[in-house]
């Protein structure tokens, strides 16, 4: 019968729940990633992953939630953008439903990092408070380089939205939908004296990063903000394996406790 929710009747589901209340909740986005990555990478992240941990756990997987919050890459074509507002409304109906059905422990994989993540915290916290149901936020991209080997990339190499380490992910899972003869690195434009942008949120004054939003298109053409050229699917092999090496020894942990924590 497999992993997938929508896969399972709702009596397979009814008896499946006697042994397991865990529940993984896949989230991407469709925004642009650069020139040379499909605006679709989040999604298909999530959707990897949540397949890969499926299969290996048996954990029941939901469809992947398309979109997600993108403001900031709307004025690239293909970017499909929600409100927080829309979003939270969204993922408290899907989440109600979940823990109406007797899921008391729910795993987010979000790809998409930005307002996702708070909307998820957010919404975590009400879940604990009003079903006692146990949650956790998990950025996958987040969690990508941290799990990196040490001395991976080069001293000082910026990291960052449409280079890496997402190109070399993808060239490791979808190498058709990367085209690296359009991968090119443009220095990010610098408008603010004084400040040196390194994102189109994080701006550096004497030292330390401050949060100031602009536009993704106000400091980059192509929507990458650090270098896709160094990318390579031998990289994006043992950054895939390492974060699914990782989710799987966090999810037998995880599993394993009692939504009271008592």
């Amino acid at each position: 019968m497999g992993f997938y929710l929508h896969h399972k009747s709702w009596k397979a589901i009814e008896d499946e729940l006697k042994d397991s209340d865990t529940v993984i909740v896949p989230l991407g986005a469709l925004e642009a990633h650069g020139i040379h990555k499909p605006v679709g990478t989040c999604y298909l992240l999530a959707e990897s992953v949540s397949r890969d941990i499926g299969e290996k756990t048996g954990i029941p997987v939901t469809p992947t939630i398309p979109f997600g919050v993108s403001d900031a890459y709307k004025n690239f074509p293909g970017t499909i953008t929600v409100s927080s507002k829309a979003l939270t409304n969204y993922m408290e109906d899907v989440c109600g439903s979940l823990v109406r059905s007797g899921f008391k422990k729910i795993v987010f994989f979000s790809a998409h990092g930005g307002n996702n993540l708070s909307v998820l915290r957010e919404l975590s916290v009400k879940l604990r408070k009003n079903h006692k149901a146990l949650c956790v936020v998990l950025h996958l991209w987040g969690l990508v380089p941290k799990l990196a080997p040490q001395g991976f990339w080069e001293p000082g190499f910026l990291l960052g939205h449409g280079g890496e380490p997402s190109t070399s992910v993808m060239l490791h899972l979808y190498p058709d939908l990367v085209d690296m003869s359009e991968a090119a690195w443009r220095p990010l434009k610098q408008l603010m004296e004084g400040f040196e942008s390194t994102t189109y949120g994080t701006h550096w004054f004497k030292g330390i990063p401050l949060s100031i939003p602009l536009l993704a298109e106000e400091v980059t053409d192509s929507s990458a903000q650090s270098d896709p050229t160094v990318a390579s699917k031998e990289k994006g092999k043992i950054l895939y394996n390492r974060l699914i090496d990782y989710l799987l020894e966090f999810l037998n942990a995880f599993k394993k406790l009692e939504p009271s924590l008592s």
